[in-house]
């Protein structure tokens, strides 16, 4: 069955995204089948990638969540279908009878247009509560490793009072703290808490606080050190849309200025570090179109991690940025740094 996943995950995507009836630009491009649109913003990353990403809502995923969200079918059924189509002599459990695909039966390519999302000022009055209920805690071993670890990373004194960086010190404490100081459902509504009702930081202590008009809007969790094979390096709020880290800083430059965008919020604290005006988008492949309207009298350098990703979300973002008028350009690693705050490490 691994076989069969890792087979149908291989399968191009933009020729099934043909075979459905989408028209696909330039191998690249298509209109967005998940919300409503007049320009192609969804993109295309072909293999070894071999995912799309949408630019507009931020709906992203491979061949098989392509399929199965637009046929309206489960991941299972999917998984089957795209087998049976795509993979020769293929046996599998389900039934060898494949439906024929009309993609304007199927969908109607005009969804009805979701309810925005609209940010509530208690979500910014939990988080603040939180840091500021972490910052006065004592201190356990584990923000003692906390602390060497940004130390490792190169993040001085200076650089933690800037940004704020704070330290979840016991998370028994600090899970109580919250379901006893606030009721569960603003918490979960808040995206700090999971379904369950706990604190979704469980082994990401160290959090990184986004700011806008000088409050907290969104928080980030990071393990310490190389997380284990099962966890993410990264822990974000859940159902919260993720919005750009240190945007607060664009205020005050004038027009012309460069600023230069990352992929995660440590290389843009490395690059503030070194006198630069920096902002992280939080990853290679998520870019919104409403962003565009922070850089538009900036000259733009994109410097993303030293990798596959990197250089494909480079590429597109490039492209989406010269279709909204802004004067963009790229910076390279060297090939054997990964990303921006292992570059200053190695070559500072």
């Amino acid at each position: 069955m691994n076989d069969i996943l890792q087979r149908v995950k291989e399968i191009d995507i933009r020729q099934v995204a043909r075979d459905l009836g989408f028209d696909v630009i330039q191998t690249r491009r298509m209109l967005c089948p998940f919300h409503v649109e007049e320009t192609p913003s969804l993109v295309f990353y072909p293999p070894p990638q071999n995912e799309f990403h949408c630019f507009g809502c931020g709906k992203r995923g491979d061949v098989i969540n392509m399929y199965a969200d637009v046929c309206q079918i489960d991941f299972k059924t999917a998984l089957e279908e795209l087998a049976n189509r795509y993979i020769p002599n293929y046996e599998g459990y389900g039934s060898k009878k494949t439906r024929k695909i009309d993609v304007k039966s199927i969908y109607t390519r005009k969804p009805v247009e979701e309810k925005p999302f609209v940010f509530q000022s208690k979500f910014s009055d939990i988080y603040e509560d939180f840091q500021k209920f972490c910052l006065i805690q004592p201190a356990t071993e584990s923000a003692r490793k906390a602390a060497e670890y940004l130390r490792g990373r190169g993040f001085d004194d200076w650089t933690i009072r800037h940004f704020k960086l704070f330290v979840i010190k016991n998370y028994g404490v600090a899970n109580e703290y919250l379901k006893e100081k606030y009721d569960t459902s603003d918490l979960i509504e808040s995206g700090i808490v999971n379904k369950a009702g706990n604190l979704v930081f469980f082994k990401h202590p160290i959090i990184i606080p986004y700011y806008q008009n000088g409050r907290i809007v969104y928080l980030q969790g990071r393990t310490i050190g190389e997380p284990s094979e099962d966890t993410s390096k990264y822990q974000f709020l859940t159902g919260i849309p993720r919005t750009i880290f240190n945007i607060d800083s664009l205020k005050p430059l004038r027009g012309n200025a460069e600023v230069y965008l990352t992929e995660g919020a440590f290389d843009c604290m490395t690059l503030v570090k070194q006198g630069m005006s920096a902002v992280s988008l939080g990853s290679a492949k998520t870019f919104k179109k409403e962003w565009a309207k922070h850089f538009k009298k900036f000259k733009i350098w994109i410097w993303f991690d030293n990798d596959s990703a990197g250089q494909a979300g480079t590429r597109d973002l490039m492209e989406e940025l010269h279709l909204n008028g802004i004067t963009v350009d790229r910076k390279y690693l060297p090939d054997d740094v990964k990303d921006i705050n292992e570059y200053y490490q190695k070559y500072s």
